[in-house]
C-alpha cells in the first residue's frame, strides 16, 4: 500500500558519451609538411599575425598551439590547412599527406537544410548508410536524432556533426581548433584516448591544460606578438 502511494520515477538510463576513433591513412615518409619562414597579415596595412615562422611536422608529432585569444592561433591552422595563403614564405606538403581539419569557422559551412545523417554521408561518398548511422551514434545522434536538421541544432551539436564528418576521413595529419569547447569531461577523455590511439600526427589549439599535459610533445607558442616553436612537453614549458 505504501508503494502504491509513491510517485512513479523514470528508470535509470546509461549516460551517452562521445566515442572517437580517427581513421588512419598510412604514411612512411619523415615529414608530413614543412613550413619555411611563413608570415601572414590580413592586409598590407595590418600588422603581421605570424612573422617568419618555420616548422617541420613529423608523422607521429603531437603539437599543442597555445597563446591568448586573438593572437593568430586559428589563423595559423588555417594557413597549415591551406585555407589561407601565407603573405611570405612557403609550405611544402608531402604528396602522401592526408589532412583532416576541424575548424571553429567550419560550422558555418554546414548546410542548414540537411540532416545530421546527410552531412555525414556527404563527407565520405563511399560510406554505407549503416556506417554513417554508426558515426552519428558515436556523436550522440543515435536513432531518430540522426534525422534532425542542422538548422535546429545548438552550437555544441553542430560541432559534434563536424567531428563526425572528420571521423569519416582517413588522415595522417589532423588539425583541431579547440574541439573541446563544447565537450564535457568524459568526452574530452574520449578525445584524448582517440589521439593516443591515432598513428598519425595531431596539431591542436586548446586552452585545456589537461589536454596539453596529456598529449603535447611539442608546442607552438604565441607570445609577445610572435609565434615560436618550443621543443618539449607542456610540463617542460611551464618549468
Amino acid at each position: 500500500k505504501m508503494l502504491q502511494k509513491k510517485e512513479k520515477i523514470q528508470k535509470l538510463t546509461e549516460e551517452k558519451d562521445l566515442v572517437f576513433q580517427f581513421r588512419y591513412a598510412p604514411f612512411t615518409g619523415k615529414w608530413l609538411m614543412e613550413a619555411n619562414g611563413i608570415s601572414f597579415s590580413f592586409s598590407e596595412d595590418a600588422p603581421l599575425l605570424i612573422d617568419g615562422f618555420s616548422i617541420a611536422v613529423g608523422r607521429h608529432d603531437r603539437i599543442g598551439v597555445i597563446g591568448k585569444n586573438g593572437k593568430g592561433k586559428t589563423t595559423l591552422l588555417n594557413i597549415l590547412a591551406g585555407e589561407f595563403r601565407p603573405t611570405h614564405g612557403a609550405i611544402r606538403y608531402n604528396q602522401n599527406l592526408r589532412l583532416a581539419y576541424f575548424g571553429q569557422m567550419n560550422v558555418e559551412r554546414l548546410d542548414m537544410t540537411k540532416t545530421v545523417l546527410e552531412e555525414v554521408l556527404d563527407a565520405q561518398s563511399d560510406y554505407s548508410l549503416g556506417a554513417a548511422r554508426n558515426i552519428c551514434g558515436s556523436m550522440m545522434f543515435e536513432g531518430d536524432k540522426a534525422f534532425k536538421k542542422i538548422s535546429v541544432l545548438s552550437g555544441g551539436e553542430r560541432s559534434r556533426v563536424l567531428l563526425g564528418k572528420l571521423l569519416t576521413k582517413p588522415a595522417n595529419l589532423i588539425l583541431l581548433d579547440e574541439p573541446d569547447n563544447h565537450l564535457d569531461a568524459e568526452s574530452v577523455d574520449s578525445l584524448i584516448e582517440a589521439i593516443d590511439n591515432f598513428d598519425g600526427a595531431v596539431i591542436m589549439v586548446t586552452h585545456s591544460e589537461m589536454i596539453l599535459d596529456a598529449i603535447a610533445t611539442r608546442l607552438i607558442v604565441f607570445d609577445g606578438g610572435s609565434a615560436g616553436l618550443f621543443e618539449g612537453t607542456y610540463g617542460d614549458f611551464l618549468e
